[in-house]
């Protein structure tokens, strides 16, 4: 008797996912200090006092130039769970807020 096959309809460990949809954010919606936030911590070519209609372009740009495995991500994230149980920044900032 020949082995059961698996019948997957999701992407396996480690292959690419080829239909994938570009998620849209609307950078216009944010304060012109988050976009000057976003502008410095991913040191974008745009000047620092730039306006808000070039620093939604830049950010855009930005975003949308990134692609994101997402299962590498979900399982990078799982195992950053699992490997930092206890240590949570979260669960320090309940236990003071007891008291």
């Amino acid at each position: 008797m020949a082995p059961r096959q698996k019948h997957s309809s999701g992407p396996q460990m480690g292959s690419q996912v080829l239909n994938r949809q570009a998620f849209n954010l609307d950078f216009n919606v944010l304060n012109i200090h988050v976009l000057r936030r976003y502008r410095q911590a991913f040191k974008l070519n745009v000047k620092a006092r730039s306006s808000k209609e070039d620093l939604v372009v830049a950010a855009s740009r930005h975003f949308s130039s990134h692609m994101v495995d997402e299962v590498d991500t979900i399982a990078r994230f799982l195992y950053t769970v699992h490997s930092n149980k206890g240590k949570s920044r979260l669960e320090d900032f309940s236990a003071a807020s007891m008291y």
